[in-house]
């Protein structure tokens, strides 16, 4: 009987243990650090569900409590009452969770209500989710980046999302509500972000072997910073500077990588894979599965399935010198 009730109490314990560890690294994805308007509304409502159920769990703890200490010891003449039959009791039961759910779902009506209006958006992206990166379209801007994008504090952001081969699902959880990426479909989120910062987003829809390794990066600028940053990634490429640079240009515009990569003023236009126009300005490759230094993308241009098992990228034979090339060519894609 101790046995049962100490894991009784353990059992009860462990959400409100998790509820609070949630989001104590300073970089992970938490809704309970909300920085826009929409994922505000849910941090209300996660934190008023929280209190509700903490309450009914405390009802129980009491009960339980209570019942250890008087029946620790049953005396051989207690007798215990039955109540199955009484109208009234089975009457109490079955209204208290009925308006518990009742109220946790208008609560929920009410902020799924506010997620959806809001102003008109001041910029408008469209997402694609691929197996297993992302790709950022800018309508306005008339560009295209990869796994890493900027939005300007204060003003309304629209995503179209939609999915080239699975079901994904695009979730920024400072940012708002996670919404799933159908092939064939597109789906609206919107958001307005309120705090300056650096924010990890992922698929939270489970999407084959690499489902852990497809995050990306979400950068909220003051308007300045967005401008000069979106300005940049609407011009071509840099020219190479450099023997190694220019050699590698020279080598990957013949190479199969042009069947699949764009690079914007060259000849490279393939859609299959991220677009490298920008490559060297990013921080991570292969949606944030390594940060982006020399040493890193040498090992991934040489083995990109011992980096990422099961991505796409075909793995193309290169030698140490065209390795050199390549590096200094895409690292210089600023």
């Amino acid at each position: 009987m101790r046995l049962r009730a100490r894991a009784a109490w353990l059992f009860g314990l462990a959400p409100a243990l998790g509820l609070l560890a949630a989001g104590c690294a300073e970089d992970a994805p938490s809704i309970f650090r909300a920085e826009s308007e929409q994922a505000q509304d849910i941090r209300t409502l996660a934190l008023i569900m929280f209190a509700i159920l903490a309450g009914v769990l405390l009802v129980v703890w009491v009960w339980l409590a209570l019942a250890i200490v008087k029946f620790r010891r049953p005396r051989p003449d207690d007798e215990i009452k039955q109540s199955h039959g009484d109208a009234r009791v089975e009457a109490v039961w079955v209204a208290i969770p009925a308006v518990i759910v009742a109220v946790l779902f208008l609560l929920t009506l009410q902020t799924t209500g506010l997620l959806l209006g809001g102003p008109a958006a001041d910029l408008e992206l469209r997402v694609t989710g691929y197996r297993w990166w992302w790709e950022i379209e800018y309508v306005e801007g008339g560009f295209v980046t990869a796994n890493e994008f900027h939005v300007p504090v204060d003003h309304p952001v629209t995503a179209e999302l939609t999915s080239e081969d699975v079901i994904h699902s695009f979730w920024v959880p400072q940012m708002g509500g996670k919404l799933d990426m159908i092939p064939g479909r597109v789906n609206r989120t919107y958001f307005v972000p309120v705090t300056v910062g650096r924010y990890i987003g992922e698929c939270s829809e489970f999407c084959g072997h690499q489902h852990g390794n497809m995050r990306f990066l979400l950068f909220v600028d003051t308007p300045e910073d967005f401008a000069d940053w979106s300005d940049r990634q609407a011009q071509p490429a840099r020219e190479p500077a450099g023997e190694l640079a220019v050699a590698g240009a020279e080598y990957i515009a013949a190479s199969p990588c042009a069947g699949c990569h764009a690079i914007r003023g060259t000849a490279l236009q393939g859609r299959v894979g991220p677009d490298l126009t920008h490559f060297g300005s990013r921080e991570s490759i292969a949606a944030l599965t390594l940060v982006n230094t020399p040493e890193n993308l040498r090992a991934w241009l040489r083995d990109p399935q011992a980096v990422k098992p099961e991505n796409l990228m075909p793995t193309v034979p290169l030698t140490e010198p065209q390795l050199d090339q390549l590096v200094a060519y895409l690292g210089g894609l600023k």
